[in-house]
Parts: structure tokens; C-alpha cells; sequence
């Protein structure tokens, strides 16, 4: 299992509000079609005032390879291209993690 986690910040016109609900009601419905995607979560800081992002995204594939042709398809060029209308993505934090559950 590959996991891309994703720190996102708000675009600069965007308040906290709007952020989430169009993360909710418009990115996270776009993203949730990528190829391969076994299992995608978002969470948003419960204190938004003292927190270093707005939101963190998990995105769950069997390896790196589908990770990579699902970003590479169209669908993935538009999940890109939409979250650069909403979110600071120059500021935005990406890792590639190998993800071993310990309490389940």
C-alpha cells in the first residue's frame, strides 16, 4: 500500500468556511474518480486559528506505479488543476508513505 499525504493552505481569498466546503462539495468528489484510488480521507484542524495548514489529505493506492499513471491520466491533470484555484499549492507539503498499521 502507497499512501500520498498532502498538506493544504487555503488560497489567499478563501476563508475557512469556503475552503471546506468546497474541498467537500467539489475537490474531494473530482479526486475520489482517480484510477486506482483505494481510499482517500481529508482532515480539517478542529483549532484552524493555531493550526500550521487547513487541510490534510490521505490518498491510498496498491503501489507506486498506479499512484503515479492516476496522476499522469486526465482525471488526475483536472484533481491538479483544481486545487490550484483553491488551495496555495506552492506552500503545499506532499510525502510518499509506506503506511504500516500498528492498532487497527
Amino acid at each position: 500500500m502507497t499512501k500520498l499525504a498532502i498538506t493544504l493552505d487555503r488560497g489567499e481569498d478563501w476563508t475557512v468556511e469556503e475552503f471546506r466546503e468546497y474541498y467537500r462539495e467539489e475537490h474531494a468528489p473530482l479526486a475520489a474518480d482517480l484510477p486506482g484510488l483505494e481510499r482517500y480521507t481529508v482532515s480539517f484542524p478542529a483549532d484552524p486559528e493555531s493550526a500550521s495548514y487547513d487541510a490534510l489529505a490521505e490518498l491510498y493506492f496498491p503501489d507506486d506505479e498506479t499512484m503515479a499513471a492516476a496522476f499522469d491520466s486526465e482525471r488526475g491533470r483536472e484533481v491538479t488543476a483544481d486545487a490550484e484555484t483553491f488551495a496555495d499549492m506552492d506552500a503545499a507539503e506532499r510525502v510518499v508513505l509506506d503506511e504500516e498499521v500498528v492498532v487497527d
